[in-house]
């Protein structure tokens, strides 16, 4: 199986619907008041070029499979016919904030940008949850925008949001498998996309995940995607392969 292509993730759901019966949004796995044993939440993040996470949407749609894409508010990537086009299909769409990177540390002008993308997103569809967007070759920790408590309150009572998937869920029993640096090796290409989890994901081949998530190894699972790394076609997997390698370079002299 060549992995990174919409087919590879095509199998890599069809692993998950064999093993797992709690698919979860992580707006519903919020709202849970008791949480199973056993449930896996998908996660999008939708980074650059969403007519990919369009792609994803429909794929997870037919196979009756509600997921979360948050969506960064650039231009390029904040597209409102898109973004409805996936909330429609049933799936979540959240706000991927990078407002402290943007805003170079102040934090009053990082909370008034949040506010207005956040405004900007809900005329098209509720927004209920949250993920920061780790910029490599940004000095700033976007997640450190709720490191005060005012702001902490702010979040719930003001911004009336559920949750901050990095803050708000206890990651100590969960395996947190993702795609960034183009590898499954969770440490290998990411300087920001982490959590404090004592499950070991260390998967060395697609083969091997694929047969992992078929099993149900991991009884508790987030599995996080970004969508513009999965080519539908030759040319298309070839022009990603160069970029994300490209950029794991750049990662280490950052």
């Amino acid at each position: 199986m060549k992995d990174f292509t919409l087919l590879a993730y095509k199998h890599y759901l069809q692993a998950i619907t064999s093993a797992y019966t709690n698919i979860y949004r992580f707006d519903a796995f919020f709202d849970l008041p008791e949480k199973p044993q056993k449930f896996i939440l998908i996660r999008h993040d939708v980074d650059r070029r969403p007519h990919k996470a369009l792609e994803m949407a429909q794929l997870e749609y037919d196979m009756r499979i509600c997921s979360t894409y948050y969506f960064r508010a650039k231009r390029h990537v904040f597209k409102p016919q898109i973004i409805r086009q996936i909330a429609d299909l049933g799936h979540e769409i959240g706000y991927h904030y990078e407002s402290l990177s943007d805003a170079d540390g102040d934090m009053t002008s990082a909370l008034n940008d949040f506010e207005y993308d956040l405004k900007r997103f809900r005329k098209i569809v509720p927004v209920k949850t949250i993920a920061m967007h780790g910029r490599p070759f940004s000095p700033y920790d976007n997640r450190n925008l709720w490191k005060s408590p005012e702001n902490i309150d702010k979040l719930h009572k003001k911004f009336a949001i559920l949750g901050e998937v990095y803050l708000h869920i206890d990651y100590s029993d969960i395996a947190y498998i993702t795609d960034t640096g183009r590898t499954w090796r969770s440490l290998e290409a990411n300087k920001m996309d982490i959590v404090n989890s004592n499950i070991n994901v260390d998967i060395t081949d697609g083969n091997l995940l694929y047969q992992r998530l078929k099993n149900g190894d991991w009884p508790k699972a987030v599995f996080q995607i970004h969508p513009e790394r999965w080519a539908r076609h030759k040319s298309e997997f070839i022009l990603q392969f160069i970029k994300d390698n490209l950029i794991n370079i750049l990662k280490r002299f950052a």
